[in-house]
């Protein structure tokens, strides 16, 4: 019988790495579980060298306080139970003298008591195993190490005296490729020495200047850096960093001077709130550049791009100091400007420029030659004046003749709501399109569907199919496909709702219309058919629909 089962079961036959390789592809859960298939598996278990220990494994666990004191009791006896586990298992792997190929602990949500002791011995014996990826994530607020606040050492608030103080060890590892710390401080009492490390991450980290410094300057081989909403330090200098691959830097809320000097870093991102002087004029290789919530010059925006000369992707978001945004570049791909608040112009000059994406006010726009495979523009509505909904149409116009594809983005649809008194003195802006996306981007807000139909048959006269989508809030869907009459142009006359046209009304010669609708994200698919003269007035439940009670909308 063991022979028959021997046979059948060829997996457990197959080397030890490649069961490792199949073990990485499941939960921690799951791991443990193929313990009881065969000893070859348990065997694989124990020498497994990848150990997540994350929100995934915590998950019974209370995160927050019970109601009463026997179900705290019971969650801190659970706690208390993985804790020992995770202990139990790390101590295993250095036993068997197996090498981490990677340890995570997450306990960020956990209500843990003194947490300190325990993450140090959870460091010391992953760091004893030569791991080479180590992320943790601590408690957000903790009174593990106490600070060392001898004369000379330097000062913190009380916020930080209750972080994590990381052990010196971490940051003289030779194992350690990659590193990723959250909520913890970095206290260096002598040189950083992270030979191997290739990535670091920080995240709600504590690092005074010298210490980042320090950090730095040890890392020679280091190829994607990373701070998010860290404190301490405001200077920021990476030079030297002759590996440095990629860099993103946000919410770093004291940061008043960074500098980028490598030749070889492709992709930047920068998200500072408080005004910082930023110098990245030596990045000469970089193709991807986001600038977010900064307080940029013209002046400093116009002297910087022309030093890029590999620049693919452009990010602009939030830079409410910008009024002219001026932009010249042969290797542009994909460019995105976002909510500039005092934005004024734009003038590209890109030919090569695939992608553009705008969000913002209705503002002065000038475009150089280009083809442009997809436009997506959302414009601020500030007022009901016709004169906006003029400017607005002359723009989609100009668009619409460097655009394969324009897609068009609103609050609640009311940019697609052209006054019929527009309509009658001005031409349609878009022309020859087959299909039109139209999203909107506001939450809880009254839809009127019919409307914006109407409005975008104007917009982009005999379309064939229409795509009115919503991610905000409660999701949903709208797709209309559009059936015509042959004849779409008036011989010897002109359309009486619409006489500066071209070709017909889409009222005039509509044939059938198809609508599909979806919402919430329901793979439920409700399909309707209208046919006949009165297709309008058959479609008419659609008006004034509310998007908070989509899902209820019966076709």
């Amino acid at each position: 019988m063991e022979e028959v089962l021997s046979s059948m079961d060829r997996i457990s036959n197959l080397p030890e790495p490649i069961l490792h390789c199949i073990l990485s592809f499941l939960s921690f859960k799951q791991v443990v579980q193929t313990t009881v298939l065969s000893q070859a598996w348990e065997r694989a278990w124990r020498t497994f060298p990848i150990l997540e220990f994350d929100k995934t494994f915590f998950n019974q666990v209370p995160s927050v306080s019970c109601n009463n004191k026997i179900e705290a009791q019971l969650g801190d006896e659970k706690l208390s139970r993985a804790l020992n586990y995770v202990e139990g298992t790390l101590r295993t792997r250095r036993r068997e003298m197996i090498r981490l190929d990677k340890f995570t602990l997450d306990l960020y949500e956990l209500r843990v008591k003194e947490p300190g002791p325990f993450v140090d011995r959870c460091i010391f014996s992953a760091l004893e195993s030569d791991v080479k990826e180590l992320k943790l994530a601590l408690p957000f607020h903790t009174s593990a190490r106490v600070v060392d606040t001898r004369p000379g050492m330097p000062s913190v608030d009380a916020h930080n005296k209750r972080c994590y103080n990381l052990p010196q060890e971490v940051l003289c590892s030779k194992s350690i490729q990659v590193l990723a710390l959250s909520c913890c401080k970095l206290q260096s009492l002598r040189s950083v020495k992270l030979s191997s490390l290739k990535k670091l991450c920080l995240t709600s980290v504590y690092a005074a200047d010298l210490v980042l410094e320090s950090l730095v300057d040890g890392c020679p081989l280091i190829e994607h850096l990373s701070l998010v909403n860290c404190l301490g330090f405001n200077t920021l200098d990476l030079s030297g960093l002759t590996k440095l691959n990629e860099f993103k830097v946000r919410n770093c809320l004291e940061v008043l001077w960074l500098s980028i000097q490598t030749l070889n870093v492709k992709t930047v991102s920068i998200q500072l709130s408080l005004p910082c002087e930023i110098n990245v004029a030596s990045c000469k290789n970089i193709k991807f550049l986001t600038l977010r919530l900064l307080s940029l010059k013209d002046e400093w925006l116009c002297s910087q791009i022309p030093n890029f000369s590999f620049l693919e992707n452009l990010n602009l978001v939030g830079c409410d100091k910008l009024k002219s945004i001026k932009i010249s570049s042969l290797s542009l791909k994909m460019l995105k400007i976002f909510e500039c608040a005092g934005l004024i112009e734009v003038k590209i000059e890109a030919p090569n420029l695939s992608i553009f994406r705008y969000q913002g006010d209705v503002v002065s726009f000038s475009i150089g030659a280009m083809t442009l495979l997809e436009t997506h523009l959302s414009f601020n509505k500030n007022n009901s004046d016709i004169d906006w909904y003029s400017e607005y149409i002359g723009l989609l116009a100009m668009f619409h003749n460097v655009s394969k594809a324009v897609n068009l983005e609103s609050y609640k649809g009311e940019n697609a709501d052209i006054p019929e008194d527009l309509r009658q003195i001005r031409s349609s802006p878009f022309y020859g399109y087959n299909n039109l996306d139209f999203v909107i981007n506001g939450t809880r807000v009254r839809v009127a569907i019919k409307n914006t139909i109407d409005g975008l048959l104007w917009i982009s006269p005999h379309l064939r199919t229409v795509t009115i989508k919503s991610f905000y809030s409660n999701w949903f869907s709208f797709k209309f496909e559009f059936s015509y009459k042959k004849q779409a142009v008036y011989e010897g006359g002109v359309a009486q709702c619409c006489k500066s046209r071209p070709i017909s009304c889409w009222r005039q010669c509509i044939e059938q219309v198809v609508v599909e609708y979806t919402s919430n994200g329901v793979n439920n698919v409700k399909r309707s058919i209208f046919n006949g003269e009165d297709i309008w007035e058959k479609i008419d439940w659609l008006a004034d629909l509310d998007t908070s009670l989509a899902w209820s909308v019966e076709l």
